[in-house]
């Protein structure tokens, strides 16, 4: 019998943005896709080639609108976009909560607050990257983002969205919301549009976990023009 002050394998590798740090995109060993393989257009089968022509008609159109990378030249998928290649019919059921989400008004500046929030909470650097541009293609200030990212409270955010920062972090970070906040909530959101609020800063933290676990960088930021 092993005892319990023997070894009985190597340690568990230690978890955590602060240890266990991301890739360095900078790296050539080290690919965008993290610990997942980039999935090439050409080696997909019908059902994921279908799920990865309506993210470049949906996320795609985003992304060029805010400026994003979510596509490489080459065709493959980066972010969490890879991942969701690897298994259509869980990218479909997210598809679908998403936009069940967007059914109930809920403005474009708070959206992206929140998830910004949720992404700077789990320091998750692709979720960070690319809600970052959305946020400010979202008329979201500059200093607002930048304060997010630095987790000191923004001070020029429209009430909503200060509201759904607020919320966002509580849940993301105290598990709790406190009667106070809530008050807040009531009188800024119909009951409906909390719960949907609420539900997207679920949503995103199932992004920002999918990131985590494994891995996925942001890409590296262009070379400076000489």
């Amino acid at each position: 019998m092993t005892s319990a002050a023997e070894p009985t394998g190597p340690a568990a590798e230690p978890t955590g943005p602060a240890v266990n740090a991301l890739p360095d995109p900078h790296d050539p060993d080290q690919g965008l896709g993290g610990r997942l393989p980039l999935l090439k257009p050409g080696d997909l089968d019908a059902v994921q080639t279908q799920a990865r022509d309506g993210l470049v008609a949906s996320r795609g159109a985003d992304a060029q609108a805010a400026g994003f990378t979510m596509e490489l030249p080459g065709g493959e998928l980066i972010g969490p976009f890879n991942a969701y290649l690897h298994v259509p019919p869980i990218f479909r059921a997210l598809r679908d909560w998403m936009a069940a989400i967007q059914e109930y008004g809920l403005p474009e500046d708070v959206q992206q607050v929140a998830i910004l929030t949720v992404g700077a909470a789990w320091r998750s650097d692709y979720e960070v990257y690319a809600h970052a541009a959305e946020a400010r293609h979202a008329g979201v200030p500059d200093s607002a983002i930048e304060a997010i990212l630095d987790g000191v409270p923004p001070i020029d955010l429209s009430p909503a969205a200060d509201v759904a920062h607020r919320l966002a972090l509580a849940l993301a970070v105290d598990h709790a919301v406190d009667d106070g906040l809530y008050a807040d909530a009531q009188a800024a959101f119909s009951t409906e549009q909390l719960i949907a609020l609420v539900t997207l800063v679920g949503r995103y933290m199932n992004t920002a976990a999918i990131l985590a676990a494994f891995r996925v960088p942001a890409p590296p930021e262009p070379a400076p023009e000489p």
